[in-house]
C-alpha cells in the first residue's frame, strides 16, 4: 500500500475499553479479565450501540491496536498523524508516551480540553507495534475520533503536514487580503454596503479556518483557552450566513424577499448570541437547527440567484456557480460532522472558490464603474474648459460693450465741459485753465489705465479728484472728497470709483444738492482668510425730497463695476449698494488670499 500512496488511514476496528484507562502492563498479565469491545474509528462510543449498550459521551475510554509494519531497515522512522480528539488523548506506543493532547482525567475537574493535530515520529523496535489510546470527554457531545489516525514515512508525513498547514495559511492569508481590501473599498464608497458585507463574510470566513483544520490559531497560541476557541469557531459557523445573506441582498434587492431575508438573520442571530452567552457544554446543542436553518437559507439564497440568473441581472451566472460550490462543500462538511461520511473539511475551499469568483465580479464591476468616471471625469473637464472660455468670453464681450458705451458717452461729458470753458474763457480766463487742466488730468490717466485689469488705487483716486475738480467748476458747487485706509500701491480694478462718482452726478446732484463723496477702506480677518473691505459713500445734505426719487446705482455703470470685479477677482468678491440715512453708499468686499 506504501508504494501506491503516501499515507496510510487506520480507519477500521479497534478495541474498545468503555470507562477505563489501560496501559501495555495491562494487556501483558494474563490474570487480568479485559472486557474487550470492538469499535470502528472515525467514530464516536456514544454513538456506536455494542451488545445493546447505549455509552455516554461524557466519560472515558481506550482504545488498543496492533499494527505490523512493512519490512523496513533497521532504525528506519515512521510517522503518525494524529488529529484532536473529543475532547483530549493521551498516545502511546509499546508503552511509551508518545503525544499528549491536554490533560487526560476520570473526572470532569481532572480534565483540560485541548485540540491541535500532531506529527510523531517514531522508530519501531519489532514488526508489529501497540497503539493504546485514552481518551477522555467531559465537554462535547460526541466523544472519541471524527478525523482518520494516519501512519507513513517520516517524509511523507512532514510533506503532508507541510502541505496541509501550508493550504491553511494560503486561504488565511487570502481571505484576509480581500477582507481588507474590500472594507478599504467600502471606506471609499460608503454608499455601497455590499462591499461591507462582504468584508465582514471574509472576515468571519477567516476567524473559521484560524479555528479548524490545523488549528492555526493554537499555533500562534499555544495557552489560548479550549472554551473560547469553540466559541469563536462556532460565532464564525453562524455569522457567516447573515453575512453572505445580507451581501446577496445588497446586490440583487429586487430578487431578495425582506420577511426571509429577516427570518433567517433573526435565527442566525439568536444563535451567536447563544453562543456568547452559554457555556461550551451548551453550544454543540445548537448545531443541529443551525444545520437544518444553513440547509434552507441554502436553498433561499439558490433562489435569489436563479431569479437575478433569469432576469439576466449582471454577474448572476458567476454568482450562482460560485455558490453551487459553497453549498456541495457545506453539505459535505455537515455529513463529515454527522460522521456519514470519511472525507475532510472541504468549506474553507468551497469558501475561496465564492470569495475568488465575487472578488473577480465585484473588481469588474467596479472597473467598470472607474472607466465610466474617468470618462465622466474628462467631459467634465472639456465641459468645465468650455464653459470658461464662454464665461471669459462673455466677460470680454461686456467689456468692449461697456467701453464703447462709455466712449459714446464720453463726448456729451466733454462737449459740457468744453461749452463751461468757452463761457469761462470770456467771463474769467484764469478758471477756464483750472477746469482745462482738470478734464486734461483726467483724460490722461482714463487713456492710461483703461485697457489694464489692475492698477494701483493711488491713480484711481487722481482719477477721482480729477473728475470732481471738473464738475465743481462746471456746476459752480463745492464738493468734498475724502479718502481714509488707502494705501496708494495697493491694485484693483480700473475705474471702480471713477464710475461710481459719475454716477452720482448722474443721480444725486440738483440744484440743492450738496454733495460730498468718501471712499473708506479696512482689512477683516475670517476664517484666516483676509478681505478688504471699501465703502464708497455719496452724501447729499440738504437735498429736497422727490414724489420720485430717481433710480440710484442700478444701471449700466454699476453693471461695469461688477463686471470689471469678476474679471480680476472671480468668485472671490461681493457688492451691495442702496440708500443711506443722508445719501447713497456701495460695499465692496474682495477676498485678498
Amino acid at each position: 500500500m506504501f508504494q501506491k500512496q503516501t499515507s496510510i488511514k487506520l480507519d477500521g476496528e479497534w478495541e474498545f475499553y468503555y470507562q477505563k484507562f489501560l496501559c501495555s502492563e495491562d494487556f501483558k498479565n494474563q490474570n487480568a479479565l479485559l472486557a474487550k469491545e470492538i469499535m470502528t474509528l472515525p467514530g464516536f462510543w456514544n454513538e456506536k450501540q455494542i451488545e445493546g449498550k447505549f455509552y455516554s459521551p461524557k466519560s472515558y475510554s481506550t482504545f488498543r491496536l496492533l499494527l505490523t509494519l512493512p519490512n523496513k531497515p533497521t532504525n528506519f522512522q515512521w510517522s503518525f498523524y494524529i488529529p484532536h480528539a473529543f475532547t483530549t488523548y493521551r498516545m502511546y506506543l509499546d508503552g511509551y508516551l508518545i503525544s499528549e493532547n491536554g490533560i487526560v482525567g476520570t473526572t470532569e475537574i481532572e480534565t483540560k480540553e485541548y485540540w491541535l493535530p500532531k506529527i510523531i515520529f517514531f522508530t519501531p523496535k519489532t514488526e508489529t507495534v501497540e497503539i493504546i489510546i485514552q481518551v477522555a470527554n467531559y465537554k462535547s457531545l460526541n466523544a472519541g475520533f471524527r478525523q482518520s489516525i494516519e501512519i507513513g514515512t517520516q517524509e511523507s508525513m512532514i510533506q503532508l503536514k507541510q502541505s496541509r498547514l501550508a493550504l491553511d495559511i494560503f486561504l488565511i492569508a487570502s481571505l484576509f487580503v480581500i477582507s481588507l481590501y474590500h472594507f478599504t473599498l467600502f471606506l471609499l464608497r460608503k454608499n455601497d454596503q455590499s462591499l461591507l458585507y462582504f468584508s465582514m463574510y471574509a472576515f468571519v470566513s477567516l476567524v473559521y479556518k484560524l479555528t479548524s483544520g490545523e488549528f492555526f490559531l493554537l499555533i500562534l497560541f499555544p495557552d489560548f483557552e479550549w472554551r473560547w476557541l469553540i466559541k469563536f469557531f462556532f460565532l464564525s459557523v453562524y455569522l457567516t450566513f447573515p453575512f453572505l445573506l445580507s451581501f446577496i441582498a445588497k446586490v440583487f434587492p429586487n430578487e431578495t424577499n425582506k420577511f426571509c431575508y429577516y427570518t433567517f438573520q433573526f435565527l442566525f442571530f439568536s444563535f451567536s448570541i447563544f453562543v456568547l452567552v452559554s457555556e461550551s457544554t451548551w453550544i454543540e446543542e445548537t448545531l443541529f437547527p443551525a444545520e437544518i436553518t444553513m440547509l434552507f437559507c441554502c436553498i433561499y439564497t439558490f433562489w435569489i440567484l436563479s431569479q437575478a440568473l433569469i432576469k439576466k441581472r449582471e454577474s448572476a451566472a458567476g454568482f450562482l456557480l460560485g455558490f453551487l460550490f459553497l453549498f456541495l462543500t457545506v453539505l459535505n462538511d455537515i455529513l463529515f460532522e454527522k460522521n456519514i461520511i470519511k472525507t475532510e473539511i472541504y468549506g474553507p475551499i468551497g469558501t475561496f472558490v465564492l470569495f475568488f469568483s465575487q472578488s473577480f465580479f465585484l473588481s469588474k464591476k467596479h472597473s467598470k464603474l472607474n472607466l465610466l468616471v474617468e470618462k465622466q471625469k474628462e467631459e467634465l473637464e472639456q465641459s468645465v474648459l468650455l464653459n470658461d472660455r464662454i464665461y471669459h468670453s462673455n466677460i470680454h464681450s461686456k467689456r468692449m460693450e461697456l467701453e464703447l458705451y462709455k466712449k459714446t458717452i464720453q463726448p456729451h461729458f466733454l462737449m459740457n465741459s468744453l461749452s463751461a470753458i468757452r463761457y469761462w474763457v470770456s467771463e474769467c480766463p484764469e478758471k477756464s485753465a483750472l477746469i482745462l487742466d482738470s478734464l486734461v488730468g483726467e483724460l490722461r490717466i482714463i487713456l492710461k489705465v483703461a485697457s489694464k485689469q489692475l492698477i494701483p488705487i493711488g491713480d484711481e483716486i487722481d482719477l477721482c479728484r480729477y473728475h470732481i475738480g471738473v464738475m465743481k467748476m462746471r456746476m459752480e458747487k463745492e464738493y468734498k472728497f475724502k479718502t481714509v485706509g488707502i494705501d496708494n500701491d495697493e491694485l484693483i480694478p480700473p475705474l471702480i470709483f471713477h464710475t461710481l462718482i459719475e454716477n452720482a452726478f448722474t443721480h444725486e446732484d440738483s440744484s440743492n444738492a450738496k454733495l460730498s463723496f468718501g471712499i473708506f477702506k479696512k482689512n477683516i480677518i475670517n476664517h484666516e482668510k483676509l478681505f478688504s473691505l471699501y465703502c464708497f459713500i455719496v452724501y447729499n445734505h440738504h437735498k429736497e425730497k422727490e414724489s420720485n426719487p430717481p433710480k440710484s446705482g442700478s444701471g449700466t455703470g454699476l453693471e461695469y463695476v461688477k463686471l470689471r470685479l469678476e474679471e480680476s477677482y472671480s468668485g472671490k468678491w461681493s457688492l451691495t449698494h442702496g440708500k443711506s440715512k443722508k445719501g447713497y453708499r456701495v460695499l465692496i468686499l474682495i477676498q485678498k488670499n
